[in-house]
């Protein structure tokens, strides 16, 4: 007689972690919540301060870096700078629950942070965005420190600036900054830039955020996501920092400058861009650490709109009927492939 034996059944094996993360804030009820939101698909690490963290860095291997902004010891920023010296293949993202424009510029200028998040965060976003940090992160091999010299290149073609701007004092400030290192392209209008940036080979822009009442914020946003090797600083009046954060996600902008130009700083940030430049040139892999997200279809919508005034009238032939043509209109081609999935 035989006996049918029950059947153990076989659970599906875990799916491997995608991902090692240091997370890193002085409220032991934030890192607990953390820890519960990724421990799934990640091995997470905290620490309850920057100096501790730091430690931590100096031991292991992290492929994302994740930290408060507003932190006893050490802000956000100046941790993540640290970080960045320390770990440069470690992605960085900066949590932060409060305005305050003088940390989100200085973040962007000194530690160079992936993305930043807003506390209380999206429980579904948020695992997202560390898994997409942490994918590019393990697709570098070691990386060198940073360079912070940023020498004069020599002996190379020089870069070209494309400078757009409807402020005199803006080209001026950048041809007495950096016309020994670069190529200088003066624009005071988005047409002219435009058709530049189809004919020539531009590695860094300069551009004000709004002309008169245009809002350049999504072109930069989506020029960033056709051509990442492109190094683009904005210069702005704004105190938005919310603004300057949604243009880091979506556009991952490599410097803020705000007016009014100050020549030391400005000669700084557009020696940095050249040197970043030029570092994405001789190794194009890196071009993956600075992704940005598609752009939404209400946000091209919305560029394309501000963009859709007349700029002149076309003298029309015999027979035709006089029609007004718009930016969108005189350079459809351009944001054709511009707005192309």
């Amino acid at each position: 007689m035989t006996t049918n034996a029950l059947s153990t059944p076989t659970l599906p094996p875990l799916a491997p972690l995608k991902g090692r993360v240091l997370c890193v804030d002085d409220e032991p009820n934030i890192l607990r919540a953390l820890s519960w939101l990724l421990r799934r698909d990640f091995q997470v690490v905290t620490a309850a301060s920057a100096r501790e963290a730091l430690g931590l860095v100096r031991q292991g291997d992290f492929d994302v870096v994740i930290s408060d902004q507003r932190m006893p010891e050490m802000s956000g920023v100046e941790f993540l700078s640290e970080v960045k010296l320390m770990a440069p293949r470690a992605m960085r993202i900066l949590l932060t629950g409060y305005s305050d424009m003088q940390s989100v510029v200085q973040s962007v200028n000194d530690a160079e942070v992936f993305r930043f998040v807003n506390k209380p965060w999206d429980v579904v976003e948020l695992p997202q965005i560390i898994a997409q940090a942490a994918e590019i992160a393990r697709q570098q091999e070691a990386l060198p420190p940073p360079n912070l010299t940023h020498p004069e290149i020599a002996g190379e073609r020089l870069p070209k600036i494309l400078v757009l701007d409807e402020d005199e004092s803006t080209h001026s400030a950048v041809e007495l900054s950096v016309g020994d290192l670069a190529q200088i392209v003066h624009v005071t209008s988005p047409v002219d830039a435009f058709r530049l940036l189809e004919d020539e080979e531009i590695g860094i822009i300069l551009s004000e955020r709004k002309l008169g009442t245009m809002d350049l914020t999504h072109l930069l946003c989506l020029l960033k996501r056709k051509h990442p090797q492109i190094v683009s600083i904005v210069v702005t009046a704004s105190d938005d920092s919310n603004l300057i954060c949604r243009m880091i996600n979506q556009g991952q902008i490599y410097r803020f400058i705000t007016k009014p130009l100050k020549a030391g700083s400005l000669r700084l940030a557009l020696k940095s861009a050249i040197a970043k430049r030029s570092e994405l040139l001789e190794n194009p892999s890196l071009l993956e650490r600075h992704q940005v997200p598609e752009v939404s279809m209400e946000d091209k919508q919305k560029f394309e709109n501000s963009m859709n005034f007349p700029v002149d009238r076309e003298i029309p032939k015999d027979g035709e009927r006089p029609t007004e043509n718009g930016v969108m209109n005189r350079l459809g081609g351009f944001f054709r492939r511009l707005f192309a999935s």
